[in-house]
């Protein structure tokens, strides 16, 4: 009989509505008499029976945690929606993820900052975002946040002065009117006078002139930008802040230099900063040359005279013909000398300028800052006087008179 069921008897259990049924599929007529038959359904009967609450349970987990994961997947497109509304000012800068988050640690970090009462910004911009992600702890983002707090300060500062002052010269005019003509002449400010008043943009007009005089028959100076990869994020700022101080300088003085900016990449962090502090760079009565080119391409090389103080040749006589070059970086984390490395396998003169023969040198070394070092080459383009030339070396590098008295005696 067990044979026979298992040929001839199938049974299929199936849920419908809640209830079980059984199904018989056999077209043969078997007798239900037999306790043998009886004992072998009953068998399958409670088999299959456990199997389908078996069934049911797993149905039910698969089903939780098909909710689960359903619940998961909404809260994780909620969480992304969220995310995307918060970072929505800064979508150019989040590009994934990651950065996504990252942003979103950075204005939770901007708002604790705030409500523990520490110097932050207002409000963070897209530039200063782009900055607060480059850095990689905690401390310096709180240090770029206290130095954008300041900056804030001055700049409001600086508002609320210009405010008084067009209120000052508001009332001043009033009372200038109000004012009853008086028969003889009045001096001083506001009323009649003999000096002709110069204007800043009669100044400016004048400097620039210069500036073209220069171009036409001035002296060539190179600035080479190649050195970008040697310096720190910060660093590159203050070669920025260099380059204008050294541009104004050279502006200001009566016979000014040709400028060259070679080897310039317009997208490198040093050009950038210098755009940011001048964003007339590229005005047509600024006559500054800004090229990619190296200046083997532009000038002949016999003339090219590389300045750093790692050079061996000091530089004795000053050469008006010359075209003198100085690198366009900050070495204050640079311990190998990559300006005369350069100079070397360019094969071209290196010199440094003579401070041992007139000076007495402190402690550090001999680099100086971009503008003092134009300072000092204006001087002597000038005067021909090093004596004369050297008192645009900053004080802090040389050996003080009282260290000297206390070394002596």
């Amino acid at each position: 009989m067990n044979n026979f069921c298992r040929k001839f008897f199938f049974l299929k259990l199936f849920r419908n509505n809640g209830e079980i049924f059984c199904r018989q599929f056999s077209n043969s007529h078997i007798s239900l008499k037999s306790k043998s038959s009886f004992n072998i359904i009953h068998h399958l009967r409670c088999k299959e029976v456990r199997f389908l609450h078996t069934g049911v349970g797993l149905r039910t987990a698969n089903t939780g945690q098909e909710l689960l994961e359903s619940k998961e997947e909404n809260s994780d497109s909620q969480q992304n929606d969220e995310l995307d509304f918060k970072v929505a000012k800064y979508a150019d800068l989040a590009t994934d993820l990651e950065i996504k988050k990252k942003i979103l640690m950075i204005l939770m970090e901007h708002e604790v900052s705030k409500l523990e009462g520490r110097k932050v910004p207002s409000k963070i911009s897209i530039e200063e975002m782009r900055e607060l992600l480059s850095t990689y702890s905690y401390s310096s983002r709180v240090k770029y946040m206290r130095f954008l707090a300041e900056k804030e300060l001055k700049r409001i500062a600086e508002r609320r002065r210009k405010e008084t002052r067009v209120i000052e010269r508001e009332k001043w005019l009033i009372e200038k009117e109000n004012l009853k003509p008086v028969e003889h002449i009045q001096y001083g400010i506001g009323h009649n006078t003999m000096i002709l008043r110069v204007r800043r943009s009669s100044i400016f007009r004048y400097a620039y002139q210069r500036l073209a005089n220069s171009v036409l028959y001035g002296q060539k100076f190179v600035v080479d930008m190649d050195f970008d990869c040697f310096m720190r994020k910060q660093d590159c700022n203050n070669c920025g802040e260099q380059l204008l101080e050294l541009y104004s300088a050279n502006r200001k003085n009566a016979y000014p230099f040709d400028l060259t900016f070679c080897n310039a990449d317009l997208n490198s962090p040093t050009m950038s900063a210098f755009r940011k502090y001048m964003p007339n760079l590229y005005a047509p009565d600024n006559f500054i040359t800004v090229t990619d080119l190296s200046y083997l391409d532009i000038y002949p090389k016999e003339k090219l005279v590389y300045i750093t103080p790692y050079a061996k040749e000091p530089l004795k006589v000053y050469d008006h013909n010359a075209i003198y070059i100085i690198g366009g970086l900050v070495d204050k984390c640079i311990r190998e000398p990559v300006v005369l490395a350069k100079a070397k396998r360019e094969q071209i003169r290196a010199v440094h300028l003579p401070y041992d023969e007139y000076l007495m040198w402190g402690r550090g070394n001999k680099s100086l800052p971009l503008n003092h070092l134009l300072d000092i080459l204006l001087e002597m383009k000038n005067t021909n006087d090093w004596k004369k030339a050297f008192k645009y070396v900053p004080q802090r590098k040389l050996v003080r008179s009282l260290d000297l008295y206390a070394e002596y005696s």
